[in-house]
């Protein structure tokens, strides 16, 4: 069993929630989803050095549905 210390978990969670609310553009979903506050994750967006582009990463159906959601 591998232990994990709350740092790093944090900085986990931290990089998953700032990456997920850019592939879903949308930080206040990803915060409720998640159970933290909006401003919270906004902040670390902020303060993040490698901010990930909103369509890097996808495949291209989740790029479709994006633009889709967007129209």
């Amino acid at each position: 069993m591998t232990i994990i210390n709350r740092r790093e978990l944090d900085a986990s969670f931290k990089r998953m929630a700032i990456d997920l609310s850019y592939a879903r553009g949308s930080v206040k979903e990803v915060a409720d989803e998640l159970g933290i506050d909006p401003g919270r994750l906004s902040k670390w967006r902020q303060k993040d050095s490698s901010p990930v582009r909103p369509t890097e990463g996808l495949t291209d159906e989740q790029r479709e549905i994006k633009r889709l959601q967007k129209e």
